[in-house]
């Protein structure tokens, strides 16, 4: 009995250690086809030949619905592996951005990103922006976006309403880094409407 068990969580173990193997090239197959990376000249093809085993493997060519890929989500987003180790460390760099603007009683604006306390937090919590671009559901992303409102007026109480503004995030090209540029392009993708009354009922729009 003592040697089935040993073999059981030698087996688990092996697949964990597997399917974080198999995020990371995910992950980094992802990188180098949006040219996120200093690879030069990677064509987009050749990443998704890279990642037909990976992808295939952890189920991001099945349905969303599919039984399979249900289960191997929820394990990884319980283990913490699910995104964000394309190169076996969080990924801190941001592909993705959510900007709040602010509207107060007077009629100004103000303009804020989702904050948090801590410098964990904030790994997380660009993981978690990462996510909600990369992610296909929309009701998924409208939630996850109306929380991260409600938690930023909540430190801002006295605003009438909040729109956020997400989009993606345009790093410069190697080419253009080494030559000193290093201003980033947003392109606003979503834009979202939150009043007062909706946040407090904990809603959107």
């Amino acid at each position: 009995m003592t040697s089935f068990w040993y073999w059981v969580r030698i087996g688990w173990l092996f697949l964990h250690l597997l399917l974080i193997a198999l995020v990371c090239l995910h992950e980094m197959a992802w990188l180098v086809g949006k040219q996120l990376t200093t690879i030069p000249g990677v064509s987009s093809r050749f990443s998704k030949q890279f990642d037909n085993v990976p992808g295939t493997l952890i189920g991001t060519n099945l349905p969303s619905d599919d039984v399979f890929r249900k289960a191997l989500n929820t394990y990884t987003n319980l283990a913490g592996i699910e995104v964000g180790y394309g190169y076996f460390a969080p990924n801190v760099s941001e592909t993705h951005a959510l900007v709040f603007e602010l509207r107060y009683p007077d009629g100004h604006l103000e303009y804020e990103p989702p904050l948090v306390g801590s410098h964990e937090g904030e790994l997380r919590l660009t993981s978690l922006i990462e996510q909600i671009g990369r992610t296909e559901s929309n009701p998924w992303r409208n939630e996850l976006i109306r929380r991260l409102a409600r938690s930023t007026w909540r430190r801002h109480p006295q605003t009438v309403a909040i729109r956020g503004f997400f989009g993606s995030v345009t790093p410069p090209t190697f080419t253009a880094y080494k030559s000193g540029k290093n201003e980033r392009l947003f392109v606003c993708r979503y834009v979202y409407d939150f009043t007062l009354a909706l946040l407090k009922e904990g809603g959107g729009r």
